[in-house]
């Protein structure tokens, strides 16, 4: 399997961006990653697409090889934006690995945790029954 594309979104979501990153393969399965770095959305797009340029025929199941590359590469090490774009495609790739496999993310990641994940939500309204209307599912 190879990588054949890296497609950065810059996805407005409400009151901001999020950065969201595309991987596909030459067998169709694609994956998904996040970079979870409000702010500097451009900026990780950018590195998303630098890093293209010699993601494009890699192999996806070697992850960790690409992300050594990836990481080490640079003159300099580091930052927030290199690493922001490292980890959507990181986790776009372990999107690629457990659908290949056939196995959820987080039994490439060491097997379930727990039975239940604690979660929150941020919303728009005050704190109070406006903000519990706002996460109501649609009905």
């Amino acid at each position: 399997m190879k990588i054949t594309d890296v497609k950065p979104y810059a996805v407005w979501v409400g009151h901001r961006n999020q950065m969201l990153v595309k991987v596909e393969t030459d067998e169709g399965i694609y994956g998904w990653g996040e970079s979870g770095f409000s702010g500097r959305e451009l900026g990780v797009k950018g590195i998303t697409e630098h890093y293209r340029e010699w993601l494009i025929g890699r192999d996806p199941m070697r992850r960790g090889a690409l992300w050594q590359e990836m990481y080490r590469s640079q003159y300099f090490e580091g930052g927030r934006t290199l690493t922001a774009a490292m980890s959507a495609i990181d986790i776009a790739l372990h999107d690629i690995v457990g659908k290949k496999l056939g196995v959820p993310v987080y039994e490439l990641l060491g097997g379930m945790h727990r039975n239940t994940i604690p979660v929150f939500a941020t919303t728009a309204g005050p704190y109070g029954p406006a903000m519990i209307d706002q996460v109501q599912p649609a009905r």
